[in-house]
């Protein structure tokens, strides 16, 4: 404590915070802690004012040569005394106190020049406080800001302005909330409400939105001095990623045989229940055939085309598994291209199901297959209502993230900036054991009958086809997260081009060059192909296509599988014929794809591609469309 009275005032009501030998003054002290200053010094305020003015200017004064004649209102004794004002700034620099020194110049010049001596080292201990305060503000590798009560934000230090890539010209005097991410925003307002109520909680986790688009995570700490929100914030982003790389780290410990033959296990039980209805609706037909009754053998092909179609069904979902079905990736804007899924997914959901959205402000563009993203959802959407017992409360949240290391580990997403696709249900939670196998095909936890355990194998074949990262996060009576990160794409988003239907439904005698190995497949395609009024050639292989095509007059179409015998493979095919053609239309069709293969292939004008196994009217529906192109 100071020998000497001296007394801190502060604030626009000039409250004043004393020191003992302050009390002893004047009459009336001892009770002066917090009261205003014009007040205690009412009766001198005609000497003290005008320098209490000067010093709220930023004027120091040290006023000597006007001493007041002061009684003590400790002793009564009679004293003159010399007044000091020092202006005391606050965090924006503007001055907002002053501290009040008081000398007596009654004693000896010695003494005199002693006091003033004290006085100067305690003005310099503040002057080197407020330097450090400053130097804090300047040099910490915190974020540290301060905000109005309306939460609009007054300044913010350089570590703030660094790690957020913003400058202060760009935020100054903004509301706070609108760099907030959506998702924390009605928490943060409630935590500052009790911040400035000082019954805030001791930390706060929230998200702010960087310059470019993404968010980062902070950890606060906040205290409200009447007028301004003080915060110091801690950059958590890289210790949240790493907490999430090590979980699902620990999610990823499947045993490869046991995943495997689970899946032969499967794939043979569902094959084999297909190709029983198959072969059983055939033999009935066959038999009412050769008894030649004909009722109800529609009846028997219907059965028959309904097993072929789930058959087409299940090795599409094996391909998505195995990141091998053929995609169709463009730029799209995820908020739009899931907005426009919104009356399907309610459809799916049901009426008693609640969709809600949280969708960042500017999400980035991120490159997919749009019906691969709607299927994605729709799935999603439908395991989401059997959880909830259809009475629930799905919400979707997207939101841009950037990475700064692999997640979520070095064989796992580079670090990048990412478009994260949250889908979160409030419905019974999944045990450990459960979300550690979900990815597994077949695997499923539903009755018998009701899922055969492809869709979340199927969606996470798309994502990680797609060159994403997806995982889940679940409690018990909780509800499931599934998150699905996407890269992002530097490539414009297009305009929607109108969807053109082919105006003529029938051939009128354009050549196909058919090419395709398998006997039985063959034969059905040239027949159908005929049917709708295409002139159909068919071969076997490469070296009869090439043959034909070279002294078999024009072909306007060729339709040719992609692996054929003999070494030489279609898309070998589509080179040569290019090569003495290069306007020739190739449609390639395939039972089995590579992601690099398809986009060679699909990059060429002319060119299209269809997965076995495919309706014959799609087939010839197809070739309508390239030869009406």
């Amino acid at each position: 404590m100071s020998p000497f009275p001296s007394a801190v005032v502060w604030g626009p009501d000039l409250t004043v915070i004393h020191n003992t030998a302050y009390v002893r003054l004047l009459d009336g002290l001892n009770a002066a802690l917090g009261k205003r200053f014009d007040a205690l010094w009412e009766k001198n305020w005609e000497e003290v004012g005008p320098w209490v003015f000067k010093a709220l200017q930023g004027h120091a004064s040290f006023v000597e040569d006007q001493p007041l004649w002061v009684v003590s209102a400790n002793d009564g004794v009679k004293a003159w005394y010399a007044f000091s004002y020092t202006p005391i700034c606050d965090e924006q620099r503007e001055v907002a106190g002053f501290l009040h020194t008081v000398i007596e110049t009654t004693a000896s010049v010695d003494a005199l020049n002693n006091w003033r001596e004290q006085a100067q080292a305690f003005e310099q201990q503040i002057k080197r406080y407020l330097v450090d305060r400053e130097s804090i503000w300047q040099l910490s590798r915190d974020a540290m800001i301060t905000v109005t009560r309306d939460l609009r934000l007054q300044a913010a230090n350089p570590a703030w302005l660094r790690i957020l890539g913003w400058t202060m010209a760009e935020v100054h005097d903004i509301p706070i909330l609108q760099l907030v991410h959506p998702a924390d925003r009605a928490e943060v307002e409630v935590a500052v409400i009790d911040f400035v109520r000082d019954q805030g909680a001791e930390q706060l986790e929230t998200r702010l939105r960087h310059s470019d688009g993404h968010y980062r995570w902070f950890r606060w700490t906040a205290k409200f001095d009447g007028t301004f929100l003080t915060a110091v914030g801690r950059d958590i982003t890289d210790d949240r990623e790493e907490a999430m790389r090590q979980s699902q780290a620990l999610l990823r410990g499947n045993q490869q045989l046991e995943v495997v033959s689970h899946l032969a296990g499967g794939m043979a039980h569902e094959m084999n229940n297909l190709l029983s209805g198959i072969s059983g609706s055939l033999e009935l037909l066959q038999r009412r055939l050769s008894q030649g009754r004909l009722e109800r053998i529609d009846h028997y092909v219907v059965l028959a085309r309904d097993s072929v179609q789930r058959a087409m069904t299940l090795t599409h979902r094996l391909l998505a598994f195995s990141r091998h079905q053929p995609l169709s990736p463009k730029p799209l804007d995820i908020n739009r291209q899931l907005s426009t899924m919104e009356p399907l997914l309610h459809q799916v959901l049901g009426a008693e199901m609640r969709l809600l959205w949280q969708m960042d402000v500017e999400p980035w563009a991120v490159c997919l297959d749009d019906s691969q993203l709607e299927t994605t959802l729709v799935n999603l959407c439908a395991n989401a209502r059997d959880a909830c017992l259809g009475r629930g409360t799905v919400t979707v949240r997207t939101t841009n993230t950037r990475l700064t290391a692999a997640f979520p580990d070095e064989a796992g997403l580079q670090p990048g900036d990412y478009v994260a696709v949250h889908f979160s249900d409030d419905g019974h939670g999944m045990p450990a054991e459960d979300v550690a196998r979900a990815f597994e095909p077949f695997f499923t936890t539903k009755p018998v009958g009701r899922g055969a355990g492809l869709g979340l194998p199927m969606i996470h074949g798309f994502v990680g086809q797609s060159g994403g990262y997806m995982w889940i996060e679940s409690v018990q009576d909780q509800g499931t997260t599934i998150s699905m990160l996407f890269p992002r794409c530097a490539e414009a988003i297009p305009e929607v081009p109108p969807v053109r239907v082919p105006t003529v439904l029938r051939a009128n005698g354009q050549r196909v060059l058919l090419v395709d190995d398998e006997h039985n497949l063959r034969l059905l395609m040239r027949e159908y192909l005929r049917e709708r009024g295409f002139e159909v050639c068919d071969v076997t292989d490469a070296n009869s296509a090439l043959d034909r095509f070279r002294h078999k007059g024009s072909f306007d179409l060729v339709i040719t599988d992609i692996g054929l015998p003999g070494g030489f493979s279609g898309r070998q095919v589509a080179r040569a014929m290019r090569m003495i053609k290069p306007e020739q239309k190739i449609l390639f069709i395939t039972g089995y794809t590579h992601p690099t293969l398809e986009s060679q292939l699909l990059d060429a004008p002319g060119t299209a591609l269809l997965l076995k196994p495919f309706p014959l009217e799609t087939l010839a529906d197809q070739a309508m469309l390239m030869l009406t192109e």
